[in-house]
């Protein structure tokens, strides 16, 4: 049995680490490599190990690289607080007044 896997980015421990998280929020099964005497000095390595799922970890790692979002912040929707009854922006979970996660 062959396992498959395509690197999708290369470069700083840093990086990899936001950028492996990004990955896993959108259910995208990685491994992380790293070459180099020590986790700081050296390059790390992201590669996907579901070929159905590389296009979409290159896209979300230009995106990265690019600094642009990965979602159009226009599209969230703002959301009622049911805890305190406040409007927050559709980005986040929680309600900065009163610490209530989003419904």
């Amino acid at each position: 049995m062959s396992f498959f896997r395509e690197r999708v980015y290369t470069g700083n421990w840093p990086e990899a680490g936001l950028i492996n998280t990004l990955l896993q929020k959108e259910d995208i099964q990685t491994v992380v490599t790293s070459s180099g005497a020590t986790r700081r000095s050296s390059q790390q390595e992201i590669y996907v190990i579901n070929e159905a799922q590389v296009a979409r970890a290159r896209e979300i790692v230009a995106h990265f690289i690019a600094g642009q979002p990965l979602v159009d912040p226009k599209t969230y929707r703002s959301w009622r607080c049911r805890g305190c009854n406040e409007l927050v922006e559709g980005q986040f979970d929680v309600c900065w007044n009163c610490g209530a996660a989003k419904p």
